[in-house]
């Protein structure tokens, strides 16, 4: 099949035409084996195990039984391929090294993608397909014996991703002295927030994207400048809560809560200090303020709260519910966000924004249909 621009594509109409039950059925436990391939990758990287090889290989095989019984025939031949390159591994855990697992989370990575290209085009590229299927049948040529590093270093490189190597005198890369624009360093900062847990994956890119279309459909009542810095920076000062308090699954102590909420004051003095961003720091601050004053750190209420964070309140809501988490072992639909957002206007959100939002939502369904 050719595109409109010509480029080599496939689909799978079998899919497609399922109905949207099903779907979500399947995308959810893809994101389930996605999720289960980075901890396990983490922890080998970490400290190593064969019970995380055994685990991740169960979770692809189950990924690849799954392509095969929704009629992604072409997802089912590239698992199957990954699959092969790390049956050996399986055999031989000691063998294992940082690169192979930098590999399998980039081929996972590329599948995925190139599902959700098919569900938002009706087709996906051919060209992206067919590289990682070659470079997974060199791989298994290439190692027939032991696993060479070299060798999964050259194919991460021809997939467009870069390894880390030593320099010849042992020493690292040299880190240069150098200052970075205000928002590059607030997105590189918001980027290592979001790579503290699996379950935070591009959580600060959807964000920022939800934040502007939410204040362009509100008639921009905000700086869209101020607006992306304050979602960037709305949780920098999760980083300096305890893991033991932000992986806690149980209640939280009145001690432990409020250290948790220390961070929305944190991340607005850290704004205040690069000047110029005073109206990003107050949104920061107010962000988890409630609509009916029950909220922190003022108890500020309705029109007290800044604008921007009582968008910034419903977006934060709306991914944190759609977002699978430690504490929940699934993720809900954006229906089901949605109507916990409804539920709770006048009390924790604006009424008038929720209203908006659920138009940004609504539309960003229509797109992806």
């Amino acid at each position: 099949m050719q595109t409109p621009d010509s480029h080599p594509s496939f689909t799978c109409p079998e899919f497609l035409n399922m109905e949207r039950a099903i779907i979500d059925e399947f995308l959810d436990c893809t994101t389930e084996c996605h999720t289960e391939v980075e901890a396990c990758v983490r922890a080998l990287n970490q400290h190593g195990g064969p019970e995380y090889i055994h685990r991740m290989f169960r979770s692809m095989h189950s990924l690849k039984g799954n392509c095969q019984m929704v009629g992604l025939t072409p997802f089912k031949d590239l698992m199957h391929r990954v699959e092969e390159i790390f049956a050996h591994l399986r055999a031989h855990p000691e063998q294992y090294f940082p690169e192979l697992g930098e590999f399998l989370l980039m081929a996972t990575d590329q599948i995925v993608d190139l599902l959700y290209e098919l569900l938002k085009q009706g087709h996906a590229d051919e060209n992206r397909r067919a590289l990682l299927a070659t470079v997974c049948d060199n791989l298994r040529q290439q190692n027939q014996g032991a696993l060479q590093a070299a060798s999964f270093r050259d194919a991460i490189a021809m997939l467009g991703g870069k390894t880390k190597e030593k320099s010849p005198g042992g020493r690292g890369n040299r880190v240069n002295l150098q200052l970075q624009d205000d928002i590059s360093l607030m997105r590189y900062w918001a980027d290592k927030i979001d790579a503290l847990t699996v379950f935070r994956k591009n959580r600060n890119t959807t964000s920022v994207e939800l934040a502007l279309e939410l204040n362009t459909a509100l008639g921009k009542p905000v700086d869209a400048q101020q607006l992306e810095v304050a979602v960037l920076m709305h949780d920098v000062g999760m980083a300096f809560v305890p893991h033991a308090i932000f992986n806690k699954e149980t209640n939280l102590s009145r001690e432990e809560l409020r250290i948790l909420q220390e961070h929305v004051q944190i991340g607005s003095q850290m704004l205040l200090r690069f000047g110029g961003w005073d109206d990003a720091a107050a949104m920061v601050l107010d962000h988890h303020e409630y609509y009916d004053g029950s909220g922190y750190p003022n108890r500020k209420k309705g029109e007290q709260i800044h604008a921007g964070a009582r968008m910034l309140a419903v977006i934060d809501a709306f991914c944190s519910v759609t977002t699978e988490r430690s504490d929940r072992s699934y993720k809900k639909s954006l229906l089901s966000a949605i109507s916990e957002i409804n539920a709770n206007i006048h009390t924790q959100f604006d009424p008038h924004i929720v209203g908006a939002f659920n138009e940004v939502v609504r539309n960003m369904v229509l797109r992806s249909a």
